[in-house]
């Protein structure tokens, strides 16, 4: 399991590709963070998936078990697991991307204070 100096450090490389100058005053997006540093937060993420609480993510194999269990239920019931699912997804994409603003926003007034 990293330890969260390790996840750090690799947050940190993620963070030193990112294109910001000083005069900036608008943050990049997600996506585009995602872009610019795309090899280094894929290795912050599978290092976090490697920890024995957080198993590897297949997405996949999420929506074959959304459409296995919305077809055993009963017609009028299908789209109560699809519904469930889509607002799982919405949630995690909700806590993600507030903890990327927040990781911003810190970053900004720990640099402002420099």
């Amino acid at each position: 399991m990293p330890t969260s100096e390790e996840l750090l450090e690799l947050a940190d490389r993620c963070a030193a590709k990112l294109d910001v100058d000083g005069k900036l005053r608008h943050v990049p997006s997600f996506s585009d963070t995602e872009d610019q540093c795309e090899d280094e937060y894929e290795e912050l993420l599978q290092a976090i998936h490697d920890d024995e609480l957080f198993s590897p993510v297949d997405i996949q194999r999420q929506e074959e078990l959304v459409e296995q269990i919305a077809a055993a239920l009963p017609e009028d019931k299908r789209m109560l697991i699809v519904e469930l699912a889509d607002n799982h997804a919405r949630h995690v994409w909700l806590q993600q991307e507030g903890a990327y603003h927040l990781g911003l926003a810190v970053g900004r007034k720990l640099r402002l204070r420099t």
